[in-house]
C-alpha cells in the first residue's frame, strides 16, 4: 500500500536549500584564497596587500551580503515564489561570473557544469554523475602533477587547477540538487496522478443514484411478502453490483471487460425487477474479448442511459444491444438501443456537453474515454428510432 503524503512540492524548501549552498560556496572561494594568500604569498601575482583587499576581504564583505539579502527575501512570505526562485538561481550565475573575472581558466571551465548536469538530466544517475566528476578531476590534475614534477608548474597554473577541481566539484553539487529535484517532481506527478484517480474514482461512484437504491431495496422489501426467493435473488444480485462498483483497482483504473458486464447484469437484474418486459438486453461478445482491459464504469452508465431514457420511456420497452468487435488491433464497444431516441439538437448539445449538470452519464463517460490515450467515443440518434453509442479504443490504449 502506497504511504506517500507528499502531495506538492515545496519549491520554497528548494529555494532554501540553494541558499545554503551558496553560503557553502562563498566560504570555500573565500578559504581557497586564504590558504592561497599565507602558502604562496612569494609568488603572488599582487602585492600581498592587494590580494588581501581584492581577492579576501572584498568578496568575503559582498557574498556575505549577497547571500543574506537572498536569504532574507528567500525566508520572508511578502515575497512571491517566483521571485524567490529568481534570486536563489541568481546566486549561481553570480558566482560563475565572479570565477570567470578573476581566473582565466573558469572561462573554459563554466563548460564543465554541461557535463554532469547533461548527465543527471539524461540518466538521473548520482553515481554515474560521482564517475564523470571524479574522471573530469584526475584529467585536470594529472598534467599538472607531471608538470610538477618536472618543475614547469608555476604557482598560477597551480591555483587554476584547483579552481577547475573546484568547479568540477561545484557542478557536481549541483548535479546532485537537479537529481533530487527531478526525483521529488516524479514523486509529485505519480502522487497527484494517483490522487486524481481516486477522485475520479470517488466521483463516480457517487453517482450511484440515491433513488436506485431505495427503488431497488423497496422493491426487494415488496417481493419479500409474495415471493421471498425473487427477494433473496435480489439481494444477493443488489450486494454484487455494490461490491463491484466500489471494490476497483484505485491505481490502474482499468477493469476487465467480463467484470463490466458482470456489473451490468447485476443492474439489469434489479431494473428488470421493476420494469418487467420492459426492458430487454442482448450481449454480442465473444469469449475472446471477456480479458480485455477497459477503463472502468465505461459501458454500464450507457445501459443505464439507455434503459432510463431509452427503453423506459417508450411503450412497450425495447431493447439494449452491447457488442464488443475487434478490427486489426482497434477494439469497438458499442451500445444501442430501440429506445424514443433524440432530436438533432438534443443530440448536439450532448456531444458539446462541457458539465455534468445535464447528461451526467454520459459526460462521465466521455471526459474518461478521452483522457485515455488513443481511445475516442462518438454518439449517434434518431427520434423515435433509438440510440447507440460507439467507444474504440486501440491495443495502446492504456
Amino acid at each position: 500500500m502506497n504511504t506517500r503524503q507528499k502531495t506538492h512540492m515545496d519549491l520554497n524548501k528548494w529555494c532554501r536549500y540553494i541558499v545554503n549552498v551558496g553560503h557553502v560556496t562563498a566560504i570555500l572561494i573565500i578559504l581557497a584564497h586564504v590558504i592561497w594568500y599565507f602558502a604562496a604569498r612569494s609568488v603572488l601575482a599582487r602585492p600581498p596587500d592587494v590580494y588581501l583587499r581584492d581577492y579576501i576581504i572584498l568578496p568575503a564583505i559582498g557574498f556575505f551580503v549577497l547571500n543574506s539579502l537572498v536569504g532574507m527575501c528567500v525566508r520572508s512570505t511578502r515575497f512571491p515564489l517566483p521571485a524567490k526562485e529568481y534570486l536563489s538561481l541568481s546566486l549561481f550565475v553570480i558566482f560563475s561570473l565572479y570565477l570567470s573575472l578573476t581566473h582565466d581558466i573558469a572561462k573554459v571551465l563554466l563548460c564543465s557544469y554541461i557535463l554532469p548536469i547533461f548527465a543527471s538530466t539524461i540518466f538521473s544517475n548520482v553515481k554515474l554523475t560521482r564517475r564523470i566528476f571524479f574522471m573530469s578531476v584526475v584529467a585536470v590534475l594529472l598534467p599538472v602533477v607531471n608538470l610538477y614534477f618536472a618543475g614547469e608548474a608555476d604557482s598560477k597554473m597551480v591555483m587554476e587547477t584547483f579552481v577547475a577541481c573546484f568547479m568540477f566539484i561545484c557542478s557536481y553539487l549541483l548535479a546532485k540538487i537537479l537529481i533530487q529535484y527531478g526525483h521529488d517532481n516524479l514523486e509529485v506527478i505519480i502522487s497527484s496522478h494517483e490522487e486524481a484517480t481516486k477522485n475520479e474514482l470517488a466521483f463516480l461512484q457517487a453517482q450511484i443514484k440515491p433513488h436506485f437504491i431505495y427503488n431497488a431495496i423497496n422493491t426487494m422489501v415488496s417481493f419479500c411478502y409474495n415471493d421471498s426467493e425473487r427477494a433473496a435473488s435480489l439481494l444477493v444480485n443488489f450486494s454484487k453490483y455494490l461490491r463491484l462498483v466500489f471494490d476497483v483497482n484505485h491505481k490502474s483504473m482499468v477493469v476487465p471487460l467480463v467484470r463490466e458486464i458482470e456489473l451490468i447484469k447485476t443492474y439489469v437484474e434489479i431494473e428488470k425487477a421493476r420494469f418487467g418486459e420492459l426492458i430487454n438486453v442482448v450481449y454480442d461478445i465473444n469469449a475472446e474479448f471477456l480479458s480485455m482491459e477497459i477503463p472502468s464504469f465505461c459501458i454500464q452508465p450507457l445501459v443505464e442511459n439507455a434503459i432510463k431514457h431509452g427503453l423506459c420511456k417508450k411503450a412497450g420497452g425495447g431493447t439494449v444491444l452491447i457488442s464488443v468487435k475487434k478490427y486489426d488491433d482497434v477494439s469497438i464497444i458499442r451500445v444501442s438501443d430501440t429506445g424514443i431516441g433524440m432530436s438533432a439538437e438534443k443530440l448536439n448539445k450532448l456531444r458539446t456537453i462541457k458539465s455534468a449538470n445535464e447528461g451526467v452519464g454520459y459526460f462521465n463517460v466521455s471526459r474518461r474515454i478521452n483522457g485515455w490515450r488513443n481511445a475516442q467515443i462518438d454518439i449517434q440518434s434518431t427520434e423515435g428510432e433509438g440510440t447507440a453509442v460507439t467507444i474504440k479504443m486501440s491495443e495502446s490504449m492504456a
